[in-house]
């Protein structure tokens, strides 16, 4: 019998979900794209403790213009990531190599991050948060031991271990949903290749691409019940980002449907204006529109849909046409964006923990928190995770030591699989122990 050996190409499939795409006309804007959305993640989480919503740690004062911003980021935030991995996908999946060596490449790019991080800054986040919510007292080694009593599933909830790697959600997700779509993909672009070119026709239709998008999000929301599509975060379900990912997909097999992206980005950019300000209107104005029936809560629902689809077209309208460059600093910051993204929020904790509680204005808060927080996470970067080989190979990076190639090994991946779910099971056989490891 033929030994399955770790496919190089898989690898680098795998590698190329969060990192510049490696075809003969690399798609520069997308590199772009990925480099910008994870600066408006920064400072999205970087004003999380002054919007009205809970979170890990709060400002004492709390602004209704912060919860704005932040529902308005959260529409196309998070999706734009699940679009840019989709069409990573539509680039690289033809070269997986099949779909047990696709699942060695992505666990290795996706996952590592995750089970480390679910035993690790997670741990300190959720500190942090029993702490300024006054659930607990003492210091972090003494919680240290109570990290695996109960699943941690959202602020304020029972559960100390975080299996998700808290922030982290996105690359469990993308994991998960790359896989259960990875048969779809092949399909698509093989024998299912005039299905896939005939919706792409369809949404090259004049007028109907943000219609033809939104649709789907429409019929998850007739068929799924809410309290299963209430389960997510980003400001969206976890359900819906399997559709992101797919559209993702679908725009980028289509050079009729990009040129229709580009020509239209003017459009798209008024129309998400106009859907934001309309959605921003029903949801604080005291003079929202108030309808009988549920009617007000599907118009929200849709005004949200809209606005989240016209701001993602003109994005990525706006991308195509004029981020379609090389730069000589593309690269490294494209490589920086998988640490940044695993750092930032526990940077942006630990520094708030002690900032918030400072006697100064609110403004001059957020900005020592984003400036310092900011400095701290491209310090520790710099100086030490991109030097360090096995730093870059935990924090998701390409390593140039032969040795780490052992993690795409079958019997590794199975072990280190079979770990998580054991870790996950054993926080949860243990939610009876108690989420309040000391006495306040």
């Amino acid at each position: 019998m033929r030994k399955d050996k770790p496919s190089r190409t898989a690898y680098k499939v795998a590698m190329n979900i969060l990192t510049p795409i490696e075809t003969s006309n690399r798609r520069y804007e997308l590199d772009w794209l990925r480099v910008m959305a994870i600066l408006v993640v920064f400072l999205y989480h970087s004003t999380r403790f002054f919007n009205l919503g809970d979170w890990h740690i709060k400002n004492a004062n709390t602004f209704v213009w912060v919860e704005m911003w932040n529902v308005f980021a959260t529409r196309w935030m998070m999706p734009l990531f699940f679009i840019l991995s989709g069409a990573g996908l539509f680039y690289s999946i033809s070269r997986a190599g099949g779909w047990w060596r696709f699942y060695r490449a992505k666990f290795q790019r996706l996952m590592i991050p995750v089970l480390i991080g679910s035993v690790t800054h997670s741990v300190l986040q959720i500190y942090l948060e029993r702490l300024t919510h006054g659930q607990l007292s003492g210091s972090f080694f003494a919680f240290i031991p109570q990290a695996f009593n109960g699943i941690y599933l959202s602020i304020g909830m029972p559960g100390n271990y975080a299996f998700h790697g808290m922030h982290l959600w996105y690359l469990l997700f993308l994991f998960v949903y790359s896989l259960l779509c990875f048969r779809l993909f092949l399909w698509l672009q093989g024998s299912g290749r005039r299905v896939l070119d005939r919706v792409a026709a369809w949404l090259s239709i004049p007028g109907f691409t943000v219609v033809g998008l939104v649709i789907p999000l429409v019929i998850l929301e007739l068929l799924v019940p809410r309290a299963v599509l209430a389960v997510g975060s980003g400001g969206w379900g976890f359900l819906y980002y399997v559709w992101f990912l797919i559209a993702g997909f679908i725009l980028f097999s289509s050079d009729r449907l990009q040129q229709r992206i580009i020509d239209q980005r003017w459009i798209s950019l008024l129309l998400g204006v106009g859907f934001t300000c309309a959605h921003l209107f029903q949801l604080f104005s005291p003079s929202r529109l108030v309808l009988p029936g549920g009617i007000s809560e599907w118009l929200s629902t849709l005004l949200s849909f809209f606005s989240a689809w016209s701001w993602l077209l003109a994005i990525l309208g706006l991308g195509m046409r004029h981020l379609a460059i090389d730069r000589n600093s593309l690269r490294p910051l494209n490589e920086g964006v998988m640490p940044f993204y695993i750092l930032h929020q526990t940077i942006l904790l630990c520094m708030g923990y002690f900032i918030m509680v400072w006697a100064i204005h609110d403004t001059l808060k957020w900005l020592v928190v984003f400036t310092v927080s900011f400095v701290v996470i491209i310090a520790l970067y710099q100086l030490l995770i991109e030097k360090v080989d096995v730093l870059r190979f935990l924090f998701g990076m390409k390593t140039t030591r032969h040795f780490f190639e052992i993690f795409q090994k079958g019997t590794v991946v199975v072990t280190l699989t079979v770990l998580y779910i054991a870790m996950i099971v054993f926080a949860a056989a243990g939610s009876g122990r108690g989420w309040a490891p000391m006495p306040i």
